[in-house]
């Protein structure tokens, strides 16, 4: 098993700066669907052409694996920019699309979408007490801030199983639950990766926590049966060298939405995420869960 204390998230956190960093720099980076995780290529495509058709096709599908279509209500946990809660609505005829953040300026973007089958609620999953049981649910990459990454590790099993406590009490018996997270690789991690790890813990990023296979699974155990697990650690990696090409084409006007540091720190947790996924040191896999 592979043991790293306090191995931390590099990259998600510092993508949104904490979630608060403007749309317009986000937009830039990741592209009009400002969707913050891999996505679905098709061979022969380019990745930064194709980036937003890429994206899409990677939702449309956890939308079929969550048999959300049609359904009444759905939930989002850690939203982000509402691309899967608009998307939910207006191409997928889900009633009503719940999304939760941290972020006020998500909150605020997503209400300028003027639909009015979604909303964003800025609270926890701890929070979330829903008045009706949700038909399917989705957490895109947003498990790794569930955990800080200092947690021992008792604690880190009860956080884990605690997460899917609160989303199999949201959800209906028999309801799908779409999980996409980062996971500790194959490898363990070298000395090099685990320097800039700590140095971008040391600059304020990478507080959350990357979970092994084997804790989200002994975390489910009771309350969701697995029906699918895919790794994703190449499709991650080339959403990151498309971000990374749209940065570079657009950095002048990046650093003025942003700053020249924080540009930097992209560009720095970029090319390592990059390195951890071509050298497999970390995994991005795809789950889905039906509710017992």
């Amino acid at each position: 098993m592979t043991t790293v204390p306090g191995r931390s998230v590099p990259g998600l956190g510092t993508l949104r700066h904490h979630h608060e960093e403007s749309a317009a720099f986000h937009r830039l980076l990741l592209g009009p669907t400002m969707v913050c995780s891999g996505g679905y290529w098709e061979d022969g495509e380019r990745l930064t052409e194709t980036l937003d058709e890429a994206q899409e096709r990677k939702l449309d599908r956890f939308v079929e694996l969550a048999g959300a279509a049609g359904a009444r209500r759905v939930l989002d946990v850690g939203c982000g920019w509402g691309t899967l809660l608009n998307r939910l609505t207006i191409v997928h005829g889900v009633e009503q699309a719940v999304g939760l953040t941290p972020s006020r300026a998500e909150e605020q973007f997503i209400a300028g979408y003027a639909n009015p089958r979604i909303s964003a609620r800025v609270e926890s999953w701890e929070e979330h007490r829903p008045r009706d049981p949700y038909d399917a649910a989705f957490c895109i990459n947003a498990l790794e801030h569930v955990v800080p990454c200092a947690t021992p590790p008792h604690e880190r099993a009860e956080r884990y199983r605690a997460f899917f406590t609160a989303v199999a009490g949201a959800l209906r018996p028999d309801a799908r639950f779409v999980l996409h997270t980062l996971t500790v690789g194959a490898r363990p991690v070298d000395g090099r990766l685990l320097d800039e790890l700590r140095l971008l813990r040391c600059s304020g990023l990478g507080h959350g926590r990357i979970p092994h296979l084997h804790e989200l699974a002994r975390a489910t155990e009771g309350l969701f049966e697995v029906i699918e697990i895919v790794d994703e650690r190449e499709a991650f990696a080339m959403a990151c060298r498309a971000w990374s090409e749209r940065l570079a084409r657009c950095r002048d006007v990046a650093v003025v939405l942003a700053d020249e540091e924080a540009v930097a720190r992209v560009e720095r947790c970029l090319g390592i995420l990059v390195s951890a996924f071509e050298d497999k040191f970390f995994s991005n896999v795809r789950v889905t869960l039906a509710r017992l």
